[in-house]
């Protein structure tokens, strides 16, 4: 069983990470899942950002990943930058994905997952089912005058 853990005082990190998300979703649309998962080269301090979206599934890999490491790198200090060692996209369809959806972790919350084989330690920054997030979305309105 997964357990998380609140983040009450998220990495400089994933505060980047989180103003990077927050563009995307209100650009291109929600998240069900952002993670930062330490790298499996050993290296302390040294992440793999994994993502999934509709939007990214609609558009493809080859139109999403270009679009996504530049808005996220205008997004990251050089320092944090030099940190993420991959970005990895999951389908939505994916086990892991959900399976981490399941958490219900909105935007704006940071909290470390436990005891789950593939996302051991990983910094959680969003993991909701599709459709589901809280984020603000305009909505036309009819008014009689």
């Amino acid at each position: 069983m997964a357990y998380k853990t609140l983040v009450t005082h998220p990495s400089l990190l994933a505060r980047q990470v989180a103003g990077f998300l927050q563009e995307m979703a209100q650009e291109k649309g929600d998240f069900v899942l952002a993670m930062l998962v330490p790298s499996e080269t050993g290296l302390s301090d040294k992440w793999n950002l994994v993502l999934s979206a509709p939007w990214i599934d609609r558009n493809g890999l080859g139109a999403t990943i270009p679009t996504i490491t530049t808005a996220l790198l205008k997004h990251l200090s050089s320092v944090n930058a030099h940190k993420l060692d991959r970005v990895s996209v999951l389908p939505t369809t994916d086990q892991l994905v959900d399976r981490m959806a399941g958490l219900r972790i909105s935007l704006g919350e940071v909290y470390l997952v436990q005891y789950l084989p593939q996302a051991e330690d990983a910094t959680v920054l969003v993991a909701e089912p599709a459709g589901t997030s809280r984020s603000y979305q305009s909505q036309p309105v009819q008014t009689r005058a």
